[in-house]
């Protein structure tokens, strides 16, 4: 491929779509107020520039905007000590300072990742037929009382199911709007629940100042910058509350937390597309 091509194209498609959202917005601003969702021809132009890179859309686009509030949160940092880690490994293993991952003879894996996210892996992913939505909420519910998990305030907020395993996701919410860097997941196959991921948010401030978000529409042109969202299906798409996970994360314990539209393909992947750059 000619990536130099390919790049030129991308970024005239940028300026032609520009202009056509501003010529629409200049047509109707002086006789009602614009909605983006309410032009066709803008609409279609998103979808075609998506089709380039194989990104279908099959799922309704929302068309309302919000006026929310920035959140500041605090994150829960974990402390490993032996009662933690007993709790999922069993007795014999012991805390030792700095170490943040720790084995069991059974083969089990605890990890702490930058001081908040705890992951917890019984075993590899087995062959098989993934469990059913009864089976497994019995597992969850199993697997919560055992490790002493609390779940209060927390959600189910997105469910991947392939042939061979489910993913289940809950996240906490403010106002409704899921806030997904707080979250409890769980991964399981033919043989139960094979991995178990944690990350807890336990402080939330509203900022004063509110902000506007763009049109769900508007925040797709933004897939056209990922190079991992191509050849992919959209299958939800949600305003959401995140904060960008980057290379500070483990430095950090209070962050803002932005509304952000939320993107959720088929494979069970998902994308956050901020409202401003």
């Amino acid at each position: 491929m000619d990536w130099n091509k390919s790049n030129t194209i991308l970024i005239i498609a940028f300026v032609i779509l520009n202009i056509i959202l501003l010529a629409s917005y200049f047509n109707n601003t002086f006789t009602e107020e614009y909605n983006v969702m309410n032009d066709e021809q803008f609409v279609e132009s998103v979808e075609e520039l998506l089709n380039k890179k194989n990104i279908t859309i099959n799922c309704e686009i929302p068309e309302q905007t919000y006026v929310l509030p920035v959140l500041e949160t605090e994150y829960e940092m974990i402390a490993l000590n032996n009662e933690l880690i007993q709790n999922y490994l069993g007795s014999g293993v012991e805390a030792v300072e700095d170490v943040y991952v720790y084995n069991n003879t059974n083969g089990e894996k605890l990890e702490l990742i930058n001081g908040k996210k705890l992951s917890y892996t019984i075993r590899e992913k087995a062959p098989g037929t993934a469990p059913s939505h009864e089976e497994m909420s019995v597992l969850i519910n199993d697997f919560v009382a055992e490790k002493n998990i609390d779940m209060a305030g927390y959600s189910e907020n997105n469910r991947y199911v392939s042939e061979d395993e489910c993913v289940y996701s809950y996240t906490q919410s403010y106002n409704d709007y899921s806030m997904d860097n707080s979250y409890v997941n769980f991964f399981a196959d033919a043989n139960g629940i094979y991995k178990f991921e944690m990350q807890r948010i336990n402080q939330v401030k509203e900022i004063t100042e509110k902000v506007r978000t763009v049109s769900a529409v508007e925040a797709l042109m933004r897939l056209l910058t990922y190079e991992d969202a191509a050849d992919k299906e959209i299958t939800k798409i949600e305003m959401t509350y995140y904060s960008m996970e980057d290379e500070n994360w483990q430095y950090i314990t209070r962050i803002n937390s932005d509304p952000a539209w939320k993107v959720i393909f088929s494979d069970g992947t998902q994308k956050h597309l901020p409202n401003v750059d």
